[in-house]
């Protein structure tokens, strides 16, 4: 909202299509920069919960292992670990907590909590001892963890690669008054600059949106 009023008040100041032309310019940046901020705190959101998660797993799986009890294994693991608590006061309460994190899998980078909820599941209904198989659950989400670290960690270079191509065209800008020329004047100086300036930014920015998203369809996909 604060870019698109940004972008109506300089072109009705400017009034003429020079100003039409920069604010859309203006307008595609700030458009892709936000996506990108959004796309960015999406994805640190979800590898926290993914780590939160696993660790969690890991820490209940313990406490069965030296022997409590399930209840009073998720009620200490509840404590430490802040993932684990909305179950807890539903078991506390007498209900469930497979539906509980079954639907809790539903929010992105929570699905390591369906995992949970079936191992959950199977123990409680046949009687299956729970210490290893949320053993196998906890191990399973921690090799999933490491390996979503090395593909994010290869993914970064990528990503960094792909902002750089985005600030090329400011460095041929740079370029172009070091040899004595003012290519800004002249992409704004009638249809055939105002045409390279839209299209440039344009493809720039299309470029890194698209780059984000073969990242994000790899990241997903591991």
């Amino acid at each position: 909202m604060i870019i698109l009023l940004g972008v109506i008040v300089a072109s009705g100041h400017l009034a003429n299509a020079k100003g039409a032309v920069v604010a859309s310019a203006i307008l595609l940046v700030g458009v892709t920069a936000t996506r990108l901020v959004v796309q960015y705190r999406r994805r640190r959101t979800a590898l926290r919960a993914r780590a939160e998660i696993a660790h969690a797993c890991a820490v209940l799986a313990s406490y069965l292992r030296v022997g409590q009890v399930p209840s009073a294994a998720l009620a200490i693991a509840a404590a430490d670990c802040e993932v684990l608590r909305e179950g807890h006061q539903t078991r506390t309460l007498g209900g469930d907590v497979v539906p509980v994190w079954r639907l809790q899998a539903r929010r992105q980078g929570h699905s390591g909590l369906l995992e949970l909820a079936r191992a959950w599941q199977v123990s409680t209904e046949t009687g299956a001892p729970m210490s290893s198989t949320l053993d196998q659950v906890a191990t399973s989400l921690a090799a999933d963890q490491a390996l979503t670290q090395v593909v994010n960690s290869e993914l970064a270079a990528a990503r960094a690669t792909g902002k750089v191509m985005a600030i090329l065209p400011g460095c041929g800008l740079g370029i172009g008054y070091l040899l004595g020329g003012d290519p800004a004047r002249w992409l704004l100086a009638g249809p055939a600059g105002w045409a390279c300036l839209l299209g440039g930014v344009a493809l720039a920015c299309a470029g890194v949106l698209w780059i984000e998203a073969l990242a994000r369809q790899v990241s997903t996909e591991v």
